[in-house]
């Protein structure tokens, strides 16, 4: 039995935790196909675990809503460069209904549950990608990261989630939630895993330089941390010291930035949404439709204010980042939170406050396991360069894991 076969197979085994809402079952049968065809590249039968609202081609896709579901007749443009390559698509996977929402509770489809305990959220709204990359399944996971799509679950499920900077992906093929926020983003089990196969597509250098001595601001102030993860936390700042790292403590007033970037979300995603939101309100999940109809109602001031909110913040952080080659901060303000307390009016700002700050400035930020004991914890990383950003993320994992 080939790797991708089996793959499937385990795939198939651990149905129960709900990562998949499409699975693949001729991806081994492509892969041969290009062997013998002499067309397997650099990343020959690499399963790659692609979120519900990206278009492969002859697959269902349902943006997580069943109101939505189609064939698609084309593959997104990420998916296509990647599959040029030789890797394959093991399958389409859960996610928050129309990537609204940071829990990946689906009203629809069910939860998708946490690798390490099922009875938790895996965060969302890439949840199914980065559960499947969690569990040996798929070597690399797809997703869409508006405020923290892809870090959130990164961090609750292990794992490492890059969101390259603002415009760098191409987002043909892939449903928008907020144009001005929306990013494609990556899951895998390590930087290094993630570097290799990224760079096989040209989106990432082909050697990372270590940095000897490099300056990082910690980032206070922006919210507080449940007392697990912030001993997780600070235990992942003595291993950036200890790889050479010296360290700044810097305190902002993320207030402002966080409810710019609340207003251009809700106000974008009601326009691409106003649609659905008359046609299938009853059959939305109740926490999507109060925000899309949250962004209906806001005034168009408050959307151009929030675009200048937007701009401030980029010019401070772009700022901030000419003094530091990274600033760090947790990923989420909590651990994964049992599926039963999702819904919970705290869980969301617990989850988004660090990671949205960088969809709203576009740079490039990374989510990688922080030391912990028990749940997972994630570290966040932000820079200006991406070979920095990917260079002290790799220096990192080998210092601390």
């Amino acid at each position: 039995m080939s790797e991708v076969a089996k793959k499937v197979e385990e795939a198939r085994r651990r149905a129960d935790l709900n990562y998949f809402l499409y699975l693949n079952e001729r991806a081994a049968e492509e892969v041969e196909l290009l062997q013998r065809a002499g067309r397997c590249g650099s990343l020959c039968g690499v399963a790659l675990a692609v979120k519900d609202n990206i278009e492969v081609a002859g697959m269902p896709v349902t943006n997580g809503a069943p109101y939505m579901r189609r064939i698609a007749d084309k593959t997104a443009a990420v998916i296509r460069r990647l599959m040029a390559e030789g890797a394959v698509v093991l399958g389409k996977t859960n996610m928050h209904e129309l990537a609204l929402g940071a829990t990946n509770v689906n009203p629809h489809f069910g939860p998708a549950k946490n690798p390490h305990d099922p009875s938790r959220i895996t965060g969302g709204s890439s949840g199914g990608s980065a559960g499947a990359v969690a569990i040996g399944v798929a070597d690399l996971g797809i997703g869409t990261d508006t405020g923290g799509s892809v870090r959130i679950p990164a961090a609750l499920c292990g794992v490492v989630g890059y969101k390259p900077p603002y415009g760098k992906m191409p987002l043909e093929g892939v449903y928008p939630l907020a144009q001005s926020l929306d990013h494609v983003g990556f899951f895998a089990r390590s930087v290094r895993e993630l570097v290799r196969m990224l760079s096989a597509v040209g989106w990432a250098p082909q050697q990372l330089t270590p940095l000897r001595r490099f300056r990082f601001a910690v980032l206070m102030g922006v919210a507080e941390p449940t007392k697990y993860v912030e001993k997780a936390f600070w235990r992942a700042v003595e291993a950036l010291e200890g790889i050479g790292g010296l360290r700044d403590e810097v305190f902002i007033d993320a207030v402002r930035y966080s409810s710019a970037r609340a207003a251009i979300l809700l106000s974008e995603a009601a326009a691409n949404y106003y649609d659905y939101l008359r046609s299938a309100a009853d059959y939305m999940g109740r926490d999507v439709a109060t925000l899309l109809s949250a962004g209906v109602a806001l005034p168009a001031v408050a959307y151009i204010t929030a675009k200048r909110v937007k701009e401030e913040a980029t010019q401070f952080f772009s700022s901030l980042l000419k003094r530091y080659d990274v600033v760090v901060s947790p990923t989420t303000a909590t651990e994964a939170v049992p599926i039963e307390e999702a819904a919970s009016i705290a869980v969301r700002p617990r989850l988004l406050a660090y990671t949205e700050l960088f969809n709203l400035t576009g740079h490039p930020a990374i989510s990688v396991p922080a030391p912990a004991s028990g749940l997972p914890v994630g570290l966040q990383i932000a820079a200006r360069d991406e070979d920095v950003l990917l260079a002290v993320a790799a220096s990192y994992e080998e210092e601390a894991l």
